[in-house]
């Protein structure tokens, strides 16, 4: 009797570590972008590659977890076990990005400055890291349809901006005094942010969608 009930709470235990797979990228997000464009070396306040493999491991876990939890109980909560499996494999591949905007730090000399497009940067930056992130990751743990709605409507432009910046500097026209190396970096860095931001709203469509439209975002 007392197994039964352990296994019928590992649906919870998958979902608390669902919430650790977010906290731990969301971390390693802002560690990684600090490193990159607020820091004139490649020190970091924590241990980016380490978090990584314990998002690896939460991964694991989940799909465990959410397996024995079917097998176990059988269909009860199916639908939630089904969303926690397809969420995160968003949720490890924004921990993938943050890896390579690390990368980028480590072979950028001193803080990478984006020149004529710093304040369209800094937007996207505040967009993604300071808003979608914490406030997506919020959104999912409470089921809030209405935020999570918000929040995809609202971050729709990061991805166009990206698009508009990445292809002047792209095609050599950007107009700026940004080095070679400096435009193929920032091109990257951007590049990455737009990838965070659009893995993070496919996490919240499951929030706002059925199960067979999530990564599908309609007008909210």
């Amino acid at each position: 009797m007392l197994s039964f009930f352990n296994k019928e709470s590992l649906l919870d235990q998958a979902l608390a570590d669902t919430s650790k797979m977010l906290e731990n990228v969301e971390v390693m997000v802002r560690a990684a972008t600090i490193s990159l464009r607020k820091r004139e070396d490649t020190t970091m306040d924590i241990d980016v590659l380490e978090m990584d493999k314990a998002v690896n491991r939460f991964e694991s876990e989940v799909r465990r977890k959410v397996f024995t939890h079917l097998a176990v109980v059988g269909t009860d909560n199916v639908y939630s076990a089904l969303v926690l499996t397809s969420i995160i494999i968003d949720i490890e591949r924004v921990g993938d990005y943050a890896k390579n905007i690390v990368e980028l730090a480590k072979d950028h000399p001193g803080r990478l400055h984006a020149d004529i497009y710093e304040k369209k940067v800094l937007r996207i930056e505040k967009a993604v890291v300071d808003e979608l992130l914490p406030k997506g990751r919020q959104a999912f743990l409470n089921s809030d349809k209405s935020e999570s709605a918000r929040l995809i409507h609202e971050t729709r432009w990061v991805g166009r901006l990206v698009d508009r910046i990445t292809e002047k500097l792209t095609a050599g026209d950007c107009e700026c005094t940004l080095s070679a190396k400096d435009q193929v970096c920032l091109t990257l860095y951007l590049r990455y942010l737009k990838r965070i931001s659009s893995h993070w709203s496919n996490m919240l469509t499951s929030v706002v969608n059925p199960f067979d439209r999530i990564g599908f975002k309609r007008d909210f």
